[in-house]
């Protein structure tokens, strides 16, 4: 699959103002936050020193997903699916749609940069990365500290800071125009690519289980160092170590789940008895599910569990959320999801698990039970950036 589109994908250097100016394995790449040798591109140099993110640069595609067996959904409303084809095309198709992660408040966009790493804080008036995740954060918009991806940091998390979803929001918006942090539409696009090139969806068993095997001390952020895996480059496969208690990848992108928690944005749960999802791909915002949100149209599983079977909506073919948990850890699905339908509020998501969630991780895992001024050691976050179309 290298070479095949969607799945060419590269990491690479981004500047704040969305200039990529190196691949991995070109002179000058660097995974450090600044560039360590100056690079001409056409008329422009770029300096010694100019701040660059380390990026999954991800092309756009096609997509069709034809359900083969429905149910409804007994105590909601809406459809779960047992069984599923699911197609990708790196071009237009008759019965395909464009993924929609690609298209962002009605304009569409030819690529999408994920963060190669988790989440860490470059501290704006100190002019440094924060590699221990020990700076107070200041949450000022546009003058206050970034949200970065880069190799050999600790991954922010609440332990110290106010790390709240929203707070990381303006973080990531903090680097520039087209930045912002993780969203569910490109979490949702992992697990579909990752799927399709390994007929399976228990990540865990193909490309490791994922930094999720650590004892917890109850305390303390017990991640390790972004970086681990920056010798397989676009590769994928887990670090030099012990399966279970190192980093994996996945074409380039660190710890899709595992190390840590990961907010995803762009997305909110109606508890209240409902359990219903609302979804946006721009104007994000906590405790809403007015527009630009709109709900999947399909009820979220009550009961926490491995998931069994995904919810279904025509409008939203292309989710893997769960509608059903009573599956086990290596199927059909092999991830745990957490939800908390009797909430009387709002509530946000957070996808992946951390250091100490064993067989429950994967792509799927999410946890569907986290207020939205909640913040934790064990939960961060990923910086993303969306080309802005002329």
């Amino acid at each position: 699959f290298d070479d095949i589109t969607p799945w060419d994908r590269k990491r690479c250097n981004v500047t704040d103002a969305g200039v990529v100016v190196a691949y991995f394995g070109d002179a000058g790449y660097t995974e450090t936050g600044k560039l360590t040798q100056a690079i001409a591109i056409g008329e422009n140099t770029y300096s010694v020193g100019t701040r660059v993110q380390t990026m999954v640069e991800q092309n756009k595609f096609y997509y069709r997903m034809v359900p083969l067996s429905l149910e409804p959904i007994a105590d909601g409303i809406g459809f779960k699916v047992r069984k599923a084809r699911y197609y990708v095309s790196a071009t237009p198709k008759a019965g395909f749609k464009l993924y929609p992660a690609f298209r962002r408040n009605g304009v569409e966009v030819d690529k999408i940069y994920d963060g190669a790493f988790k989440g860490s804080i470059y501290d704006t008036s100190a002019g440094t990365y924060c590699t221990d995740d020990s700076v107070t954060a200041d949450f000022a918009v546009t003058t206050g500290d970034k949200l970065a991806s880069i190799a050999n940091a600790k991954p922010a998390s609440g332990i110290t800071n106010n790390l709240t979803r929203a707070n990381c929001r303006k973080l990531a918006a903090n680097v520039g125009t087209g930045w912002q942090q993780g969203d569910f539409l490109i979490d949702n696009m992992t697990t579909l690519l990752f799927m399709v090139e390994y007929a399976k969806l228990d990540a865990q068993s193909i490309i490791g289980r994922g930094r999720v095997d650590v004892t917890d001390d109850g305390t303390t952020s017990m991640t390790v160092n972004t970086g681990g895996t920056s010798t397989l480059g676009n590769g994928t496969g887990f670090a030099t170590g012990t399966n279970g208690q190192v980093s994996v990848t996945y074409r380039g992108k660190e710890d899709p789940f595992g190390n840590i928690w990961e907010f995803s944005d762009g997305v909110n749960i109606e508890a209240k008895g409902k359990n219903i999802l609302y979804y946006a791909d721009h104007g994000f915002a906590d405790d809403t599910g007015a527009s630009p949100y709109q709900s999947t149209g399909f009820t979220l599983t009550k009961t926490s569990g491995y998931i069994s079977a995904f919810g279904w909506s025509e409008d939203c073919d292309f989710l893997f959320l769960p509608a059903e948990a009573t599956g086990d850890s290596s199927k059909p699905v092999g991830d745990y999801t957490w939800v908390n339908p009797t909430h009387n509020g709002w509530l946000v998501a957070l996808l992946g698990g951390s250091w100490d969630y064993g067989s429950g991780c994967g792509l799927c895992f999410w946890y569907l039970n986290y207020a939205s001024s909640s913040r934790d050691r064990t939960v961060g976050s990923r910086l993303v950036y969306i080309p802005v179309a002329a």
